[in-house]
């Protein structure tokens, strides 16, 4: 079965990968040879994207058919952002480093773009987070989030105190240097690197996980948000930051709370027929279960 796309997106920043180039040539010529597929790269690209890829600002890719995110998993979030409620779905393009998300690297963009046409793929769905701040009753800001909430205080030299109830029942009184709420895809960042468990990516849970805890008894938690709430607010009289998915930030003030659920929203991925999670796992984290040999 063939695939409808006809209007292909490009996400990028040039600052961040000498391979960024590579990817942005082998389009252009895989475009010449194949007219009837039009690309659309972000003005972040401008002065380095080729004829016949055309230069659009960010609301110019919220038509398109597909995104391709060369680049990081950075890269890819920044992609997700933009199709959020636009039902557009994203294919990674590795030229970072790791690239968990990455379904293709760039030096077989080629014959990827190839297997697109042909309809040699399938998608895959990633749920997300609903990050909503109340004053009172009243919703003073939302956001929606594929990898994590990151809870931390505003002032940096402080550590992060917040009580936490699931579904209305208190949970637990966290204190460490700050809490992260992931989702599964976000499990293979930043809760990685702290500690925390990774999650398959089609269960519909979150994890918490405290950043340099005080108490040695205090250990990540898996829990389920499927029509259940997590409420979070400071313990102590002082403000906090929330950061989404590692870049926007809001100062949640005192008397205010944050209220996650699971999102109506999800990211749509590409996915290549020889590729899979478990595959990404051994060859993007080394995943072996036992010791290299020397």
């Amino acid at each position: 079965m063939k695939s409808t796309f006809k209007k292909i997106g490009i996400v990028g920043f040039k600052d961040k990968s000498a391979d960024l180039a590579c990817a942005l040539n082998q389009i252009a010529l895989w475009a010449i040879a194949h007219p009837q597929v039009k690309f659309f790269a972000l003005d972040s690209l401008s002065g380095l994207v080729q004829k016949p890829i055309r230069v659009v600002k960010e609301a110019g890719l919220r038509s398109m058919d597909l995104l391709l995110a060369i680049g990081g998993d950075g890269t890819v979030l920044s992609a997700a952002h933009i199709a959020l409620g636009h039902k557009i779905p994203i294919l990674g393009v590795n030229a970072g480093r790791v690239g968990f998300l990455a379904e293709s690297r760039v030096e077989g963009l080629s014959k990827t773009l190839d297997d697109l046409i042909a309809g040699d793929f399938s998608t895959r769905e990633r749920m997300m987070i609903d990050a909503s701040v109340f004053r009172g009753k009243k919703c003073v800001m939302r956001h929606t989030v594929l990898n994590e909430v990151h809870i931390r205080a505003h002032a940096p030299e402080r550590m992060v105190n917040v009580n936490v109830a699931y579904n209305g029942t208190d949970l637990t009184e966290y204190w460490a240097d700050s809490l992260l709420i992931s989702t599964p895809t976000g499990s293979t960042a930043y809760n990685l690197a702290a500690g925390g468990p990774i999650i398959h990516p089609s269960t519909p849970a979150v994890v918490l996980t405290p950043v340099a805890p005080s108490s040695l008894s205090v250990r990540p938690l898996v829990l389920s948000l499927t029509h259940k709430k997590l409420e979070i607010v400071s313990a102590v009289e002082r403000p906090l930051d929330l950061v989404f998915d590692g870049r926007t930030a809001y100062e949640m003030k005192v008397g205010e709370k944050v209220v996650l659920s699971e999102s109506k929203a999800v990211t749509t991925f590409i996915r290549m027929r020889h590729t899979g999670f478990v595959g990404a796992l051994r060859e993007k984290l080394g995943w072996t279960g036992k010791p290299r040999l020397a």
